[in-house]
């Protein structure tokens, strides 16, 4: 069924998707973060309760979310026109496997979120339609056409945890200019 997808897609086109499938998904954290905040309408197990004071931390307002997000949007277009560039010459992958695999670890996280909180959470709709389809999609793409084997994949790991502290550094920055 995936070979099909070749006739409307290749691995050029998925790069250029990967900062535009991140703009969605973060629009729609962006629109619902103030609202879900409201710890009244969700259970008040252990997990909720830290999750909620961990989202507080972060950055629960949608302008501190915003100036996040355009930081891990610049670091992301900035990869995505690095990977472009030198894929051609069967290079410069790693960085965007290290990414994409913070996509799968965040959809993921939206899903167990909604299952913990037994209700909507920012950023589920577009984990399940957009995010894990193009993960999927794009890591098929990349094994397909050699640009990633298990040796790769697990290479990008490390590097996926140094990513996760690059992108807080966006919450950080959301933190200090929006008080």
């Amino acid at each position: 069924m995936l070979a099909e997808f070749h006739q409307f897609l290749d691995l050029k086109t998925l790069i250029w998707l990967f900062p535009i499938i991140f703009i969605f998904h973060d629009l729609e954290e962006i629109i619902t973060i103030e609202s879900s905040m409201a710890a009244d309408k969700y259970p008040k197990t252990n997990f909720v309760k830290r999750t909620l004071r961990m989202r507080q931390k972060l950055g629960s307002t949608a302008a501190e979310l915003a100036v996040s997000a355009t930081w891990i949007l610049l670091i992301i277009s900035f990869t995505a026109v690095m990977t472009a560039k030198f894929s051609s010459n069967g290079e410069g992958f790693l960085m965007f496997i290290a990414i994409l695999n913070l996509f799968v670890l965040q959809a993921t996280m939206h899903i167990v979120q909604s299952i913990k909180f037994r209700a909507y959470t920012p950023g589920i709709i577009t984990s399940l339609f957009l995010l894990i389809p193009y993960c999927l999609v794009t890591y098929y793409f990349l094994a397909e056409s050699g640009q990633m084997d298990w040796h790769l994949f697990f290479i990008s790991l490390p590097v996926s945890l140094i990513m996760i502290l690059v992108f807080l550094v966006g919450n950080l920055l959301g933190r200090y200019f929006i008080r």
